[in-house]
């Protein structure tokens, strides 16, 4: 609220100082497999007081881990992921901020 009389003016904005930054809440949306490829999506549901500074997806199987980041740069965001060979994969969406890292759920796919 601003207030300004007699040439003298005062705003007092709101104070936010007592709250806590989080880490972001992401949430594993989709993995599309397609031939041999796989369209991952993703989403950020809230990332308090926090500026995000990534957001992608971790997928795998077995004997292989690839991160993937998104060049998304909204709440919902994609990545593909293509040459996999045949085979049964995990993947699981995550968003970086300030205050750490977050993952989402880990869904399953696989490639014929």
């Amino acid at each position: 609220m601003c207030v300004f009389a007699a040439g003298l003016g005062s705003c007092k904005g709101e104070d936010r100082s007592g709250e806590q930054p989080f880490a972001p809440t992401v949430r594993t949306l989709d993995a599309y497999a397609e031939g041999d490829s796989v369209r991952l999506t993703g989403e950020i549901v809230e990332s308090p007081n926090s500026a995000l500074r990534g957001r992608g997806f971790i997928y795998g199987n077995d004997t292989l881990r690839v991160q993937v980041v998104s060049e998304d740069t909204t709440d919902l965001f994609q990545a593909v992921a293509d040459s996999l060979e045949a085979g049964s994969y995990y993947a699981h969406a995550f968003a970086t901020n300030g205050v750490g890292t977050s993952y989402g759920d880990t869904l399953q796919f696989t490639i014929k």
